[in-house]
């Protein structure tokens, strides 16, 4: 009988800037490349010109293909079938299976990755879209234009394989300080704040991970990690959040995106956050007209005092239906020394309405809390969910820091 995992592995953000990544191992060769976490997005995907598979004994290509996209860029990827497994120290990788869908991107333009080398998509299976071309992907490279050739067909995410193999159970966690990395070492990735755990088949049981409470919110929607985002407190003001329309084009309000370093909020909401943020303090009003016109670079932090700010509520709802309320601090909306030491970003967005008033609930949500994301009781069919997404405050442990 098979025992599933907990699987711990470090993970640290200064690859990207603005995302966390971890190591795993691909092939008959054990090959170590770095893949961003990112809950949204479906699909494992490496860069072709990092892992070749013609150099892999233990690969199957196939005729499937993806098309994927990752921050501003888009690109194909060939679907084979290798060994994966997870590097979760300086041993063997554990949690290895053969057989694997992995995409591996042929035409993706250049830094889509940033320094890493891929994506390790953590959303629902139903998000992926994959086509059953006429040849073999590897050898042919399809372009765009080629498409209509294909037919529809399955893309099963890594995560969903090693559930189904009884390796993990169907829950994933994060432990971060931050979302952006902090510039202020000569080597940034030995900052403990640009540091984290990912946990893959553990949550609520990793207890030396959080201290209080698991507050739960529902996943309403299983292909995004889809919340029902009712409100926005800023100080006493409240400000509601349309419902989506039935039948358009998006299923909730927000998203929890762990593959984006901000807040970004549908237009509308964010317009009426900095109203709210100009009314509530006149130096917090002054302070926010000056980093606008300075487009974010290179803002003096010094300019910045965090104990005028208020405190974000994002009011979402519950598991049991009831609204709950996750609090996102000055220190982890305005994120200091960016880019250099010294500098301040606010990790809060627009969308300029590309969105469809939908907010996308990045990691500034994510900062000195431990986030599971808990699928035991999901489908996973791109209806309606029963998965939840629980947050507690971050324990101070070595094991993260």
């Amino acid at each position: 009988m098979i025992v599933p995992e907990i699987v711990r592995v470090p993970i640290t953000n200064t690859l990207t800037g603005g995302q966390f990544a971890m190591p795993i191992a691909v092939g008959s060769q054990q090959q170590r490349v770095n893949v961003i976490l990112d809950t949204g997005s479906g699909v494992l995907v490496v860069d072709g010109a990092i892992y070749d598979p013609t150099g892999d004994a233990g690969v199957t290509t196939t005729q499937i293909l993806a098309k994927e996209s990752f921050g501003s860029g888009e690109f194909h990827a060939a679907i084979v079938q290798a060994s994966v497994g997870l590097v979760a120290g300086p041993g063997a990788p554990v949690a290895k299976l053969a057989g694997t869908d992995l995409a591996v991107a042929y035409d993706n333009p250049p830094g889509t990755f940033d320094r890493a080398d891929g994506i390790f998509g953590l959303a629902f299976a139903a998000l992926n879209t994959g086509y059953r071309m006429p040849a073999n992907t590897w050898e042919t490279k399809y372009t765009a234009d080629l498409l209509p050739l294909g037919q529809p067909a399955a893309i099963v995410p890594f995560s969903d394989r090693l559930v189904a193999a009884g390796l993990v159970a169907d829950t994933f966690a994060f432990a971060v300080q931050r979302s952006m990395t902090r510039e202020v070492l000569d080597d940034p990735a030995a900052d403990p704040a640009n540091q984290g755990l990912f946990v893959l088949g553990g949550g609520a049981d990793c207890t030396d991970l959080y201290v209080g409470p698991i507050a739960k919110i529902a996943v309403v929607h299983e292909r995004y990690y889809s919340v029902d985002l009712m409100s926005l407190r800023v100080g006493d003001r409240s400000i509601a959040v349309s419902p989506v329309a039935p039948g358009g084009a998006v299923a909730s309000t927000a998203i929890v995106d762990s593959g984006s370093p901000y807040l970004m909020l549908d237009r509308a909401l964010f317009d009426r956050l900095l109203d709210a943020l100009r009314a509530f303090d006149p130096q917090v009003s002054q302070t926010l007209q000056a980093y606008l016109q300075s487009a974010g670079a290179n803002f003096d932090q010094t300019r910045i005092d965090l104990t005028q700010w208020p405190v974000l509520g994002f009011i979402l709802r519950g598991s049991d239906g009831a609204a709950v309320v996750i609090d996102v601090a000055p220190k982890d909306y305005w994120q200091f020394d960016v880019g250099a030491a010294g500098a301040a970003m606010l990790a809060i967005v627009s969308d300029n309405g590309t969105l469809n008033g939908q907010s996308n609930l990045g990691l500034p949500l994510f900062a000195n809390r431990f986030v599971v994301f808990d699928r035991t009781g999901a489908a996973g069919t791109g209806t309606a969910g029963t998965g939840t997404i629980g947050f507690a405050d971050r324990a101070e442990n070595p094991a993260i820091a």
